[in-house]
């Protein structure tokens, strides 16, 4: 070939490969910057959504959490906040939702939304019934409704949730791989091309070698930037190869796991992520082996604890994914974990509030009859025999009413104290409410448990109850009650002791007594009719008489004159009897309305007699009304015809009602108030802050006076919590427009203090006692002074 030939063939070439090499490089650089944008916006748009589902679960893991301290908390305040940040976190939940439904999903994706929705529209409702429940302070119920409900729901809430993760994790570790391939193919052909014409231009190899570099980085910034995604997300993430050995960990792994990135990478998951079972502490399979080798999604059951390398332990719940790759073969596993240790602590925590009791730590009611329940269930024909007994402190009503429910509550568990001294292993303590206890006596006849009972008598009747300056016997009255294979169902049961109880009280106190199948019906109509007789025959005679009792005004701008009235019953021989020995057995055998009722109609009576003289115009008498009268249907018709009878001014009538009659019958309270202020009655609302849930209710319960609980007047001066508290139900009662009353008031310092803290009425023996309510002139005077 000639020279002059060759240099055009060249030159001709040359420009055909510069041309080719052209169109093949404009062709790859183009290839690589659509990859990059394709991959960018996967990438990104990948990140919303693992954003987006993370705040969903954040946000129902924190409104569960929310409503387990709702139920479990005693402060009201608290409980406020709780509620508040449970709404609020329902807010995100639906906006994250919202959000991502905006966002292009794959059928999969919407699948699982949709599964979670119809899921979350049977958990919002139970989550709200259990908020409602909290706030009315009905634990037992919240608490049930929670454990049996709210958490196992929410937990598959969570499942749903965890595999939109699961997804988004798929979807990362597949732009990553094949951000790797695109990067390996358009390399080669760079590669292959720079090959073709390194001998035509070492200048064009350089550019083409550089933009590779330049293609590189960026691509190694897109996969450093899907471990950021797995680093974001705030459940511990393993990924591993496909013979199960770690390729990586999150830093939430890490913490949980003990290990680090480095020390895990190529390490056999097994051996980082070691599970036992709660119960026995048996280790369990791994669960990375099992899912390559069943090539299926397999999630942890509720029982399991990560033990990590420093011999820290955390409660876990786990959900392990086989990775397929484009041809459908497994090229590794992800386990997804996160660390319950608290919502499980928290879980036992209300379990076990739910069964025992708080005072005594004893098993409750509830509990004792569900063991009593299943052991009748298994007796059968086996030929056992138990001992069933009902316990009753005699002198219990004396303390508490002499030294306060501080003191009621000390002696309870120093009962509570001896009862265990005496039981054995195998058998069940309970305490069934106020001052009743249970014995299951398993496995042991009646004569045998009648030796241990005589013996818990004796100790109980040796007690010497020493409060302040005070002792106090006391002593038990005990019900036994034989079961065995022939015994009836648990209420027979239940009754039968709970009789055999009140026979042993009618028979004098301080002892036992069997219950006997042919004195039942004796020993239930002594009982009942004894006080129902009394009570009856003294509503029929008119042997009640009403007293008054002074609650004076602590300020000069507080000009009213308020009294309250009182009851007290006249005995066959003549002699008074305080309240508190025959309301409780009125409150039984609801005779209550029928005492609401004579109290009502005689206190009306008596201020018709008396007119104007020796009262105030502004003077009013605050008439108790108990929860029977409360929710009977013809109560209120009844107040309204008598104060339609009788001349006295309506607006001199002050209902009071107890915060806890008020709460359980809000409706009917609700109702009674607003029929009654119509008339210009005046209301108050008694012993309140005594369940610490008031605050809540009183926008629906229009009341002019708060009688503030004396279990926190009586240490008030000594004691800066109770000051703290009624400090503040004074400061929430002035807020709405509600005067304070403080009752219990024994001495001058307690009354210097409420004067300070600026409540409105003061009421109590360091006052003025009660007196007859024929003595209204008397009032006047002690109101002038």
């Amino acid at each position: 070939m000639r020279t002059g030939t060759t240099i055009p063939v060249l030159t001709v070439s040359f420009g055909a490969v510069m041309v080719l090499m052209i169109v093949l490089t404009a062709i790859a650089l183009d290839r690589i910057q659509s990859d990059f944008q394709n991959i960018n916006s996967i990438v990104r748009e990948n990140n919303v959504k693992t954003r987006l589902v993370n705040q969903m679960r954040t946000a129902a893991r924190d409104r569960t959490v929310n409503l387990q301290k709702m139920v479990s908390s005693a402060d009201p305040f608290a409980r406020e906040e709780a509620y508040v940040q449970f709404n609020n976190n329902g807010g995100l939940f639906a906006e994250a939702r919202i959000a991502l439904l905006a966002m292009e999903l794959t059928d999969e994706e919407k699948a699982i939304l949709g599964q979670q929705a119809a899921l979350t529209r049977t958990v919002v409702p139970m989550q709200r019934r259990i908020a409602d429940l909290a706030i009315m302070e009905e634990n037992d119920e919240a608490n049930r409704l929670l454990v049996e409900g709210g958490i196992p729901k929410q937990d598959r809430v969570f499942v749903y949730l965890t595999r939109l993760q699961n997804l988004q994790e798929e979807a990362a570790e597949q732009v990553v791989s094949q951000a790797n391939r695109e990067f390996f193919y358009t390399k080669t052909v760079l590669l292959i091309l720079a090959g073709s014409i390194i001998f035509i231009s070492f200048l064009i190899a350089l550019f083409v070698v550089r933009r590779t570099s330049l293609s590189e980085k960026s691509l190694f910034k897109e996969k450093e930037r899907a471990q950021v995604t797995l680093h974001s997300i705030g459940d511990g993430v393993i990924t591993t190869d496909a013979a199960g050995n770690v390729e990586h960990i999150n830093s939430i792994a890490t913490l949980l796991t003990g290990w680090s990135n480095a020390d895990a990478h190529g390490t056999p998951a097994r051996e980082v992520f070691r599970v036992v079972r709660d119960s026995d502490r048996e280790p369990l399979q791994d669960p990375v082996s099992r899912i390559l080798a069943e090539q299926t999604v397999i999630t942890s059951d509720r029982h399991t604890t990560l033990v990590c390398g420093d011999a820290n332990e955390f409660a876990i719940e786990y959900t392990a994914s086989p990775i397929f790759s484009s041809d459908k073969s497994i090229i590794g596993a992800v386990l997804v974990f996160r660390d319950v240790t608290e919502m499980r602590a928290l879980s036992h925590q209300l379990s076990y509030q739910a069964s025992h009791d708080s005072l005594s730590g004893l098993i409750n009611r509830r509990e004792f009859e569900a063991r009593m329940e299943r052991l009748l269930a298994n007796i059968g024909d086996k030929g056992e025999v138990h001992t069933l007994c009902y316990l009753d402190l005699d002198q219990f009503k004396i303390v508490n009413d002499t030294c306060g429910h501080i003191a009621g509550d000390e002696l309870l568990k120093q009962v509570a104290t001896r009862l265990k001294s005496h039981v054995r292993e195998s058998d069940l303590l309970a305490r069934l409410g106020g001052d009743e206890f249970g014995i299951l006596f398993l496995n042991c006849s009646t004569e045998k448990a009648r030796l241990i009972l005589e013996e818990i008598r004796k100790s109980a009747n040796d007690m010497r109850f020493v409060w302040d300056d005070k002792s106090f016997n006391v002593g038990v009255s005990v019900g036994v009650v034989s079961i065995d294979g022939n015994s009836a169902n648990l209420y027979s049961l239940l009754s039968a002791a709970d009789t055999a109880c009140y026979v042993a009280k009618d028979e004098g106190r301080n002892r036992i007594h069997v219950y006997q199948s042919d004195d039942h019906t004796l020993a239930l109509r002594e009982g009942e009719m004894q006080w129902v007789h009394r009570i009856s025959s003294a509503l029929e005679d008119n042997r009640f008489r009403l007293y008054q009792q002074l609650i004076e005004p602590l300020a000069a701008d507080t000009p009213e004159l308020h009294c309250e009235i009182m009851l007290r019953m006249v005995d066959e021989n003549g002699a008074e009897v305080p309240p508190m020995a025959f309301i409780p057995a009125a409150e039984r055998y609801n005779l209550m309305s029928a005492i609401d009722r004579w109290v009502v109609r005689n206190t009306l009576d008596a201020l018709d007699q008396r007119g104007t003289a020796g009262m105030q115009a502004e003077q009013s008498f605050a008439v108790n009304i108990s929860g029977q009268s409360l929710c009977e249907d013809n109560f209120l018709d009844y107040v309204q015809q008598q104060i339609a009878q009788h001349r006295t001014n309506p607006s001199q009538l002050c209902f009071e009602i107890t915060e806890t009659s008020a709460i359980v019958n809000l409706t009917r309270a609700m109702h009674f108030i607003a029929t009654l202020k119509q008339l210009g009655c005046r209301f108050s609302l008694d012993d309140f802050g005594s369940g610490l849930s008031s605050f809540a209710y009183l926008k629906n319960l229009p009341v002019d006076y708060l009688k503030i609980d004396g279990g926190f007047i009586r240490d008030i001066a000594d004691d800066p919590m109770d000051r703290a508290l009624v400090e503040s139900i004074n400061q929430i009662g002035h807020v709405m427009g509600i005067r304070t009353i403080a009752e219990y008031v024994e001495t001058p310092e307690i009354l210097a203090v409420l004067r300070e803290i600026g409540v409105d009425y003061a009421q109590g023996y360091g006052i003025v006692r009660p007196v007859p309510l024929s003595t209204l002139a008397n009032v006047a005077v002690q109101a002038a002074r």
